[in-house]
């Protein structure tokens, strides 16, 4: 296994960022320096929930287990406490460079594929925001989407309709702003699925969880059932657990079980 942690220079940030990238060299019989011309290996765009960064998932799950299981590389990303946003206050492009500069800068440096057929975009708990808005944004680049504890459409569902210090989720105000700032917005999970619906765009096939414990349960519920009724197709799964990384460690591995069973995953393909 191959396991890097990137630091580079983001230009949408003006600032340098990290991102862990997993490549499961063994799986496929051969290291990184002996990849035959033209293979490209899938990949797992990961995101990390709220207030955490780009080290998380690989320090409190056993993702690089997971990745050789599965044969699948994997870019870990974090945006800290910004919502996934190009925020309304400061302007610091997170989106950005988790959309556009993240990948081109590890494509640029490793073999991942860029055919959507291999491309897979999850997160936990904001993370899952961001990685559902990213989806939505762009479905055409990617094949399927999993959501551990992170259905809910943020800056609608959990912002205050004006920005208040004394907000429980108060930290992501510099990213969201009031509401009517995203309301009707292509940060607006809704709207981005009431656009793309009514364009007849196919959208990839996902895979949502969440616990009966976790504190957004209801939240996590109710997202569910707007967004199937809006016309999105996932497997759900409702089972035990609580808002955290245990969850997050038994269900990163059950979406790349569920992704294979699907049969997304495969041998690594060869470009021209």
């Amino acid at each position: 296994m191959a396991n890097l942690r990137l630091h580079y220079f983001s230009q949408a940030l003006r600032m340098t960022v990290g991102v862990n990238i997993i490549i499961p060299e063994n799986t496929w019989g051969h290291s990184l320096a002996q990849i035959p011309a033209g293979q490209r290996y899938p990949v797992l765009w990961l995101q990390a929930g709220g207030g955490y960064d780009h080290t998380d998932w690989q320090r409190y799950t056993a993702l690089e287990l997971y990745a050789a299981e599965a044969g699948v590389a994997i870019v870990c990303s974090g945006a800290y406490c910004s919502g996934y946003m190009d925020t309304r206050h400061g302007d610091f492009r997170y989106f950005t460079q988790l959309s556009v500069e993240t990948p081109r800068v590890v494509r640029h440096l490793f073999p991942l594929s860029e055919d959507p057929r291999d491309n897979f975009i999850a997160g936990f708990s904001a993370g899952g925001y961001g990685s559902l808005k990213w989806m939505l944004r762009e479905p055409e680049r990617f094949a399927a989407f999993g959501l551990f504890s992170g259905s809910v459409n943020m800056p609608m569902e959990m912002m205050p309709e004006f920005e208040d210090k004394t907000a429980p989720f108060y930290m992501f105000a510099a990213g969201f702003g009031n509401r009517a700032d995203v309301q009707d917005t292509p940060d607006d999970i809704w709207y981005l699925l009431r656009q793309q619906t009514a364009a007849g765009v196919r959208l990839p096939e996902g895979y949502i969880a969440t616990g009966v414990e976790d504190d957004h349960y209801e939240e996590n519920i109710r997202s569910m059932d707007t967004y199937e009724a809006m016309g999105l197709r996932f497997h759900r799964v409702i089972d035990h657990g609580h808002h955290n990384w245990e969850y997050c460690q038994r269900h990163v591995r059950e979406f790349l079980i569920w992704l294979n069973e699907r049969g997304y995953l495969g041998v690594p393909r060869k470009h021209v």
